[in-house]
């Protein structure tokens, strides 16, 4: 009777361990599969960048399916320490699809891509406000009201809330800068460079 006993707490205490190592083999699977997702995200993301500094050409379907991929990944993971990068990257290949197409004249694809980024930014701003690249999120937003958009009201909204909210910011004086120059044509600005050199 003791022996049967001992050998049911055994076998229970050795099914536990066998249930236990079944699930931490899954979870360290799952995180393995996470890690290359969100490598191959990263590699598409740095292929498309490079392509687009170097060379100036945009593949628009590899940024597309990029900005796709990153924006499902960080709402699968959004606990996941690469999501905040993968959602940020989004908005700013959304910035670059947007710019791209106005150098190209398409009205409709800049407006689609610099709307995509400005709600891109804003999530990020919802979902990770304590992140430093939160702060980055009014800038890159005034960025798209201001080049892509010609919105020079919103953009200065966009440094004016940054300087309010962060008035000892390092970045405070740069965005304070950035106001005297919204609105002014590259001619006006060539001249200020001009009278103060």
């Amino acid at each position: 009777m003791k022996n049967d006993e001992t050998m049911k707490r055994l076998f229970t205490v050795i099914l536990s361990v066998l249930f236990l190592a079944a699930c931490q083999n899954g979870q360290q699977a799952e995180q393995k599969a996470i890690r290359q997702e969100s490598d191959s995200l990263l590699a598409a993301y740095n292929h498309s960048d490079s392509i687009y500094a170097l060379c100036g050409r945009i593949d628009t379907a590899a940024f597309n399916a990029f900005i796709v991929k990153a924006m499902a990944f960080a709402e699968k993971h959004p606990d996941d320490t690469l999501a905040p990068g993968m959602l940020y990257r989004a908005g700013v290949g959304s910035m670059i699809l947007a710019k791209s197409a106005d150098r190209l004249g398409d009205v409709e694809a800049r407006a689609r891509n610099a709307k995509r980024a400005l709600a891109i930014f804003n999530q990020f701003q919802e979902q990770y406000p304590d992140l430093d690249q939160a702060k980055l999120c009014y800038w890159q937003r005034a960025i798209v009201y201001d080049d892509i958009l010609g919105d020079w009201r919103s953009a200065e909204s966009e440094y004016r809330d940054f300087i309010n909210r962060f008035p000892n910011d390092s970045l405070t004086p740069v965005f304070q800068q950035y106001l005297t120059l919204l609105g002014k044509t590259e001619s006006q600005l060539e001249e200020e460079l001009a009278i103060g050199r």
